[in-house]
């Protein structure tokens, strides 16, 4: 029997994304609130953090013994300082517990368990975003599983490749900008660059990590686009998400009086939720507009 051919949504262009399918904002934001909670999202959502969980210790095992054979000082310090800036003060100690651990006991039977191990944790990750925006695109006909998993492993080891380069331009990121402002003396530049860098890393980060994550992951054909409406959105809210819920964690809840040494692990799990709930949100943003768009290419016929 021959496999299905997958929706094809590849004709949509940037023009009919960014005019949001013939939609009025408004309509936008109902028709995707209401796609979120008819598609079960936040059940997606749940799943990502359980396997996120799961994925994070093999991550920064493989990061810390791939950083160990660069020739670049300091990358660990200064991914230690972004987590520091951007995570709750109970989470960030946590995860530096971690990394000084991992840099202590790292062998090179411990990295190959941990590309095991991420291997195998990311793979079920990108599955379980594919299941939801599979669902957010309202796919008859799935990749089979053997295509979804090697995609996914494909997509895991993408990220991985993204993280270092990140942790690279964290440390070099000053000095590039100093080059720039050496030739180029404009007041806005050196705004931007020296209080900048390390916020634009992370949202470059995640701008081309969900861009082709919301390209290759449904099982629809897609046309390959840098910059959609629900990437976008993925960026500023995951922003004001960190920002927000630092705040919060460091100023009014208490986990720890609630929940003892648990405390930094619920903070890491409800952080992990929200990141999965942004990034299934993004994506049905997309999906809303897509089919606004086809449907709107259709009548016009």
């Amino acid at each position: 029997m021959n496999e299905p051919e997958p929706l094809d949504l590849s004709k949509i262009g940037f023009l009919a994304m960014w005019k949001f399918g013939g939609l009025t904002p408004w309509d936008l934001i109902r028709l995707s609130v209401k796609g979120y909670n008819q598609h079960r999202l936040s059940a997606q959502s749940a799943q990502f953090a359980y396997y996120a969980v799961f994925t994070l210790v093999p991550l920064l095992m493989v990061l810390i013994g791939c950083v160990a054979q660069m020739p670049i000082q300091g990358l660990i310090v200064s991914l230690e300082n972004a987590i520091n800036q951007g995570l709750p003060h109970d989470l960030s100690q946590m995860l530096f517990d971690q990394i000084a651990d991992i840099q202590k006991k790292t062998t090179v039977s411990l990295i190959m368990g941990g590309v095991v191990l991420l291997a195998w944790g990311g793979t079920r990750l990108f599955l379980t975003m594919g299941k939801g925006l599979d669902a957010v695109f309202e796919v008859d006909h799935r990749r089979t599983f053997l295509k979804s998993s090697s995609l996914a492993l494909l997509l895991t080891f993408f990220v991985l490749f993204l993280l270092l380069l990140s942790m690279i331009l964290l440390v070099v990121g000053p000095a590039i900008a100093h080059i720039l402002l050496s030739y180029f003396d404009m007041p806005w530049l050196r705004v931007l660059l020296s209080a900048g860098t390390r916020w634009s890393v992370a949202c470059g980060f995640m701008l081309i990590s969900t861009s082709v994550i919301y390209w290759a992951v449904p099982s629809v054909k897609l046309p390959w686009k840098i910059v959609t409406p629900g990437s976008l959105f993925v960026v500023v809210s995951w922003v004001v998400m960190l920002l927000g819920f630092r705040l919060y964690v460091e100023n009014f809840a208490h986990y720890n009086e609630t929940y003892g040494t648990l405390g930094g692990f619920i903070v890491l799990l409800v952080w992990l939720y929200m990141t999965g709930a942004i990034l299934m949100m993004g994506g049905e943003i997309n999906g809303v507009i897509y089919r606004a768009a086809k449907q709107k290419t259709e009548s016009s016929f």
